[in-house]
């Protein structure tokens, strides 16, 4: 309820009036008969607004009591009062009232007089507390001990802070307006400025060292950060540039990597001490009941397979050591492969066996793939990617000791293919979220060694990708992974890599395709490669020649006359020597119901094809990349 105070010298008007304010639901603090005491009980009882007559008796008046209220406490004021004349009313003025009523007044009147004023007041405390706040942003960045500039989107300058005048010479006057190119040096590249404003004109924060003229032509090195400002539109407002020395720089960032290093260092050896003292104990206790004697073959054998099974995890470790250690890019052995189809291979692998390990009925997992759109493929290991997605589902279904769901989703943007796996466990905390790629860090121990994720960080890294992890305590987690598509340069080594001969050789290889034509192709592409090559234009001849003879790879359409791709897949899959299993198809559509009916297939291949990726798949199928 709002808080008022009336000012009159007559009682029965201040009383009538009280009376109306408090049936308009207004909580009336005071009452006060002369100017004099309306400014000492101002002071005690604070009011959100007073109500003043203008002619009082005693020395002051209704306006020098307003003036003086407003300059000390800063309490709206309504003038309340018979007089209208010209001059009372320029006299009111300078007190800056916030309403002006005549005697004799009316409620509606009083009430929105009294509702705009408590409005406007609002506003003007909002306004003030506003400019509070700028003028000490502005202090903050005009007295930063870094230089600090803004600029246009046109790279003009709009503002630099007192640091750049010290640092640059130029003055506010003299650089504002100007475009960034004046303090751009013979010893800076062009390219420099360049890949600068390409960056941050994209959206992206870059940093870098730029080496810039100052007034009098001396030149200065500044490592610089250049952040791009956008609406909510995402269209960019301007940019701040932040520059300070770089051996300043360079000294802060090699005590925060002495720091960090000294911290990974720790969790490392405190991760390999524990690992490997467990194992040691294994291999140590074993041998010592060995060398005690042993009564039967069995025993010798079981001490043996202990010792063997501890050694075998200790190799484990270390080359999952290697692998994060491993920081330089091996695409040898990369091929454009699909997202999308390694998720689904990943999938079909893990989940099955959660739920064999599970009592029937014990813990259901639900499996969310809607979100899976078609992606361009990428220039990748799949074999290492595969690795990374099991980590992540793994660590996923973990976090979901009694259930849950997991959703997958992929999508790209011109540069990038992203792939996000989500699940509705029970979260992270944030020094978790921080720990999360950190070596042999892991919340499931003795289970998990720790070691998974900082796999998955450096795979992701060496393929020139990204990996974030959003995280709400209790709803679970999501990682979103970003690698870039890398088309005509990468194309061309893979052909190049392929014109030399490293196909994969001696494969026993049967196509299964209704359209002769594609028949034809695939068997000189396979037959010149060394391959032994024998097509078939239906299901059903094709079902009875594979009982008769054994193939490695099978090459089988979906839509046929006859018997369907369905009928082959699934008499190979009843063979005692099953073959790899490729799907050749033109159809979308089929390829959707090929996960409905969990195939389990090996590989899937989209008309059109090129040979050459085709070729690709089958080298990683058959470990020949």
């Amino acid at each position: 309820m709002r808080r008022l105070m009336v000012v009159d010298d007559e009682a029965v008007i201040a009383m009538q009036l009280e009376d109306h304010l408090q049936s308009m639901k207004y909580d009336v603090v005071g009452t006060a008969s002369s100017a004099e005491e309306s400014v000492s009980m101002a002071r005690k009882l604070c009011p959100d607004l007073i109500l003043m007559d203008i002619v009082m008796e005693g020395k002051l008046d209704g306006i020098d009591a307003a003036r003086m209220i407003k300059e000390e406490m800063d309490i709206p004021i309504i003038f309340l009062t018979a007089y209208a004349d010209d001059k009372v009313v320029n006299r009111a003025m300078q007190a800056e009232p916030f309403g002006y009523i005549v005697k004799p007044f009316r409620e509606s009147e009083i009430k929105a007089n009294i509702e705009i004023a408590l409005y406007r007041k609002g506003l003007e405390q909002k306004r003030k507390q506003a400019e509070e706040r700028i003028r000490r942003l502005f202090l903050a960045i005009d007295h930063n001990p870094h230089i600090i500039m803004i600029i246009d989107i046109e790279g003009n300058i709009e503002f630099i802070n007192n640091k750049f005048s010290q640092t640059i010479d130029y003055t506010s006057s003299e650089i504002i307006g100007k475009g960034i190119s004046l303090l751009q040096s013979d010893k800076n590249m062009p390219e420099v400025f360049k890949e600068m404003r390409d960056e941050i004109a994209s959206g992206e924060e870059w940093r870098g060292v730029l080496c810039l003229r100052k007034k009098d032509g001396t030149l200065c090195l500044k490592y610089t950060v250049a952040i791009p400002v956008e609406d909510t539109n995402g269209d960019p407002l301007f940019y701040i540039l932040v520059l300070q020395k770089v051996v300043e720089c360079e000294k802060r960032r090699e005590e925060l990597l002495q720091s960090e290093k000294m911290n990974s260092l720790r969790t490392v050896v405190s991760g390999v001490a524990h690992e490997f003292n467990n194992i040691l104990a294994v291999v140590h206790g074993s041998a010592e009941m060995l060398e005690e004697g042993y009564e039967d073959e069995e025993e010798l054998n079981k001490g043996l397979r202990c010792i063997k099974k501890a050694s075998d995890k200790g190799a484990g470790i270390v080359r999952s050591m290697v692998t994060i250690a491993k920081s330089d890019e091996d695409t040898s052995k990369y091929i454009f492969f699909d997202l999308n189809q390694l998720i689904i291979q990943t999938i079909d692998f893990i989940i099955p066996g959660r739920k064999n390990i599970s009592l029937p009925g014990e813990i259901k997992y639900q499996i969310d793939k809607e979100g899976l759109e078609e992606i361009p493929e990428v220039f990748c290991a799949p074999t290492e990617l595969r690795e990374v997605f099991i980590n992540i589902i793994n660590n996923a279904l973990d976090a979901m000791p009694e259930g849950g769901r997991i959703s997958f989703s992929t999508w790209s943007d011109e540069r990038r293919v992203f792939a996000s796996i989500s699940d509705t466990g029970e979260g992270m905390t944030e020094e978790t979220k921080r720990k999360i790629f950190d070596p042999f860090f892991t919340t499931r121990r003795p289970q998990r060694t720790g070691l998974g994720m900082g796999i998955t960080h450096s795979i992701i890294t060496r393929h020139g990708g990204k990996i974030e992890v959003e995280n709400e305590k209790e709803k679970g987690t999501m990682l979103t992974l970003s690698i870039p598509i890398k088309n005509e340069i990468e194309q061309q080594k893979l052909s190049s890599r392929f014109s030399r001969g490293t196909m994969a050789k001696g494969l026993s290889i049967l196509v299964v395709d209704d359209v002769k034509e594609i028949c034809n192709i695939l068997d000189t592409f396979f037959s010149r490669a060394g391959h032994t090559v024998k097509t078939v234009d239906n299901g059903a001849e094709a079902i009875e020649l594979t009982k008769k003879e054994d193939f490695d790879l099978v090459l089988c359409d979906l839509v046929m006359p006859d018997a369907t791709g369905y009928d082959v897949i699934k008499a190979l899959k009843e063979l005692d020597k099953v073959p790899k299993i490729g799907i050749v198809t033109g159809s979308n559509e089929m390829l959707a119901s090929v996960d409905e009916n969990a195939l389990n297939i090996d590989l899937i291949i989209k008309k059109p094809f090129k040979l050459l990726e085709l070729a690709s798949k089958i080298n990683v199928l058959f470990d020949n990349g």
